[in-house]
């Protein structure tokens, strides 16, 4: 079987991240997969086509100029002629409107749709959303990523049928292993740190831990709270203004985006993520499976992740309050590995892993492989 994947960019994001791990295990199950993105890099980001690359996974770089280059429409569908997959998959809203054309023209494709996110009201490209539910209703199966995001689209007309819940798997060894020792880099040692990780922009949360920082400071004087993600809108500036405010430049660090999520990870005590909305949130997976404990909004689908007070603390969302109590609690405990820790841990190597992941991806393309499966797509 061949699966042709086409995404908006290579940038080290969620469904981009995702989307490799999901390659090289088809791969060691004898599928072969071919990634095509639309354009490879974005300004501030990693890109992992050398991910790729290493992988033996192909990538093709479909060139396209902006989000607004209508060029890429033809060019997907060309790729489909030459490629001649068995299966098209696509990934995110921009790819997923080429792939639409492309598979209009060759309608003996089957056409599989992850949709990655719950594309809310603060979404730059909202204007196309009710074309894209037009779109997905014509594929074969939409991949939803969690509970979450399956219930949004059904309420947003998709047939209960066609809605997969796949969620995100990891490989959960490499989280145990940092290649550097950020703590000693960064001057950490003998400091208390409290590390979150999310693009900055408002509805990651991060406001949310800043805001938390005067009691936190007040209760834990060696406190000090580090924030990774890029920064694709200049938000860090209003982080930084927050910070000034209320007085916490000097405990609170923005350190940009990390290629290194491991290092960082092991760098940190507690992972605390304030975020608002999410489509998965695998970072709360990857903090689990390096053995932090973890305090989250609790907010779907981070509430399909963790078990509340077994395998993390979730608490009130936009509620600095709420953060320092739960923060403190895990502070104030036994100094060596929190007791929830190894409970995470169980839990993403039961139900959060890479192997358990392509065999369900695997199963529903050999269901919409099924030429019964394609006529009903097309009724």
């Amino acid at each position: 079987m061949k699966v042709l994947h086409v995404i908006n960019t290579l940038s080290a994001g969620g469904a981009e991240l995702h989307l490799l791990t999901l390659c090289r295990y088809l791969k060691r199950n004898n599928i072969e997969p071919v990634v095509a993105c639309l354009r490879e890099k974005v300004k501030g980001s990693r890109s992992l086509r050398l991910d790729f690359d290493r992988a033996d996974i192909k990538v093709i770089d479909l060139d396209g100029d902006s989000r607004f280059d209508f060029r890429i429409f033809a060019r997907v569908a060309r790729l489909l002629t030459a490629e001649q997959p068995d299966i098209l998959h696509t990934h995110l809203p921009r790819a997923d409107l080429a792939g639409a054309f492309a598979h209009f023209l060759q309608p003996s494709v089957a056409w599989v749709c992850s949709v990655h996110a719950i594309y809310s009201a603060d979404w730059s490209g909202r204007w196309s959303i009710p074309l894209i539910r037009m779109l997905w209703r014509r594929t074969n199966k939409v991949l939803c990523i969690s509970n979450a995001v399956r219930d949004w689209v059904v309420r947003n007309g998709m047939p209960p049928d066609k809605a997969k819940v796949i969620h995100y798997g990891i490989e959960s060894e490499p989280f145990l292993h940092p290649s550097l020792d950020l703590r000693a880099k960064w001057r950490l040692d003998g400091r208390i740190v409290i590390g979150s990780i999310g693009r900055i922009e408002p509805r990651k949360g991060h406001q949310y831990l800043i805001e938390a920082m005067p009691e936190l400071c007040r209760r834990f004087p060696n406190v000090v709270l580090l924030i990774a993600g890029h920064d694709p809108w200049g938000y860090a500036k209003t982080l930084r203004q927050l910070m000034a405010k209320l007085n916490v430049e000097n405990k609170v660090r923005i350190v940009g985006f990390q290629s290194d999520i491991v290092s960082f990870l092991h760098a940190i005590d507690v992972f605390a993520f304030a975020t608002t909305s999410e489509g998965f949130g695998q970072v709360l997976v990857e903090a689990m499976a390096a053995g932090k404990p973890v305090v989250a909004s609790k907010v779907a689908p981070l509430t399909e992740i963790a078990d509340d007070g077994q395998t993390a603390l979730l608490v009130e969302p936009e509620n600095p309050a709420a953060f320092v109590a739960a923060l403190t609690r895990i502070l104030s405990g036994p100094t060596g590995r929190h007791p929830m820790v190894e409970r995470a841990q169980q839990r993403v190597n039961h139900y959060f892993t890479a192997e358990r992941m392509t065999q369900e991806t695997i199963s529903l393309y050999e269901e919409v492989s099924d030429p019964r499966s394609k006529v009903r797509a097309v009724a």
